[in-house]
């Protein structure tokens, strides 16, 4: 996961991550036998990580999740692997979404994620509990 989260999808390559680990080149390729199944295999550990961990703008596994969103538009497989997480995420928000919240569950987490993005993007820190709050008294 190092390697993708210094490097990004375009630098998580079986070689790449064989000289990381410090194996022999072609172990990871045994493992798991196309790229494909190798980025895949990452996107559920960012995955994981992000749900145990929460969000951190501006952190690796951050700027690792929004590239595996963006991914995941144009790339089923990732979609998929990343799919439980973001159902789990949605599940969570959903329970501790005040009431008169104006905004839905799938409302809010797009707000969110706009929001880390602007933050990890930028380096501006963005309030989201001001800025819901501020909603919820204009809604």
């Amino acid at each position: 996961m190092r390697v993708f989260t210094e490097r990004g999808v375009h630098g998580l390559t079986h070689r790449a991550v064989d000289a990381a680990a410090g194996l022999a080149q072609g172990s990871t390729s045994n493992l798991f036998r196309t790229r494909r199944a190798l980025v895949t295999v990452v996107a559920e550990e960012v995955a994981r990580l992000r749900l145990q961990d929460g969000p951190e703008p501006g952190s690796p596994l951050s700027i690792a999740w929004l590239e595996l969103l963006l991914i995941g538009r144009r790339d089923d497989a990732i979609a998929a692997a990343i799919e439980p997480t973001r159902t789990r995420m949605r599940a969570l928000l959903d329970e501790a979404r005040p009431s008169g919240q104006p905004l839905t569950t799938p409302e809010l987490a797009a707000l969110l994620t706009g929001l880390e993005f602007a933050q990890t993007v930028t380096g501006v820190h963005l309030d989201a509990v001001a800025l819901l709050e501020g909603l919820a008294v204009s809604g």
